[in-house]
């Protein structure tokens, strides 16, 4: 009797599998803003591991990205313990229609920040279809510690990196509450991100203030450094995001 049962189980999970495996991805936000916590692993010891916590608005109707967050340690790495010395407060904004990204950094809430500028560089504000447009496949459930009980959609994007690999955790209502990427052969190695989301807020193109995502250029000389080197914004795939 336990062997039938445990045969009819493994038929209607293999059945399951094969339904899941055909539907569509669902939809994701193109207005939104939330809570998010960042952790960022890098397995060769890279200056790149970190927790940061802060603010995300993404907005498809005006093409940009904006990311707040605050950090410790955000230059240690697996030989260092995290230190005040490393904290930083960091305010980015993506502006995909101008191909700009501008960071301002507080290693001190009381100096000045210093400025970075560089390319987009990153995914621009998704619309509704993006995973059905860009052939995400589903990669089945995870029982996560925050959302319990989540569908994951991978996909690779070529444009970006082809040795990046994305995945979008959808919750049982099919809120998108969460994003990881692994990049194996980037400028900073194998590097592996966790991006959650709390709070999430959506809407149509009136969520988002247009003051949100105001930003000053950088001067020419920071602008020019930026260009040469690897950005240190939070939505950046070899920094944040």
């Amino acid at each position: 009797f336990y062997c039938c049962v445990m045969r009819s189980l493994l038929c209607l999970a293999g059945v399951l599998c094969v339904v899941e495996a055909f539907k569509d991805a669902p939809l994701v936000p193109t207005e939104f803003t939330a809570y998010i916590i960042q952790n960022k692993f890098n397995q060769n010891g890279r200056g790149v591991n970190h927790t940061c916590g802060g603010t995300y608005y993404s907005s498809h109707s005006q093409m940009k990205i904006r990311a707040d967050c605050a950090g410790v340690g955000m230059i240690s790495n697996n030989m260092s313990i995290p230190s005040p010395l490393g904290s930083m407060l960091q305010s980015s904004v993506i502006d995909f229609d101008k191909n700009v990204n501008v960071v301002k950094t507080w290693t001190n809430a009381f100096d000045p920040p210093t400025c970075f500028q560089g390319e987009a560089g990153w995914l621009p504000p998704p619309q509704p279809t993006f995973l059905r447009d860009v052939g995400a496949v589903w990669a089945g459930f995870e029982d996560t510690a925050v959302n319990g009980l989540c569908e994951r959609w991978t996909f690779i994007l070529r444009e970006l990196d082809e040795h990046t690999v994305f995945t979008f955790y959808f919750d049982q209502a099919l809120q998108f509450v969460r994003f990881d990427f692994v990049s194996l052969f980037g400028p900073q190695g194998q590097v592996g991100v966790k991006n959650q989301f709390y709070n999430i807020v959506t809407g149509n193109s009136t969520l988002l203030s247009a003051d949100i995502f105001k930003y000053t250029a950088c001067p020419a000389s920071e602008a020019q450094r930026g260009r040469n080197s690897s950005a240190p914004g939070l939505v950046l795939p070899h920094s944040f995001l």
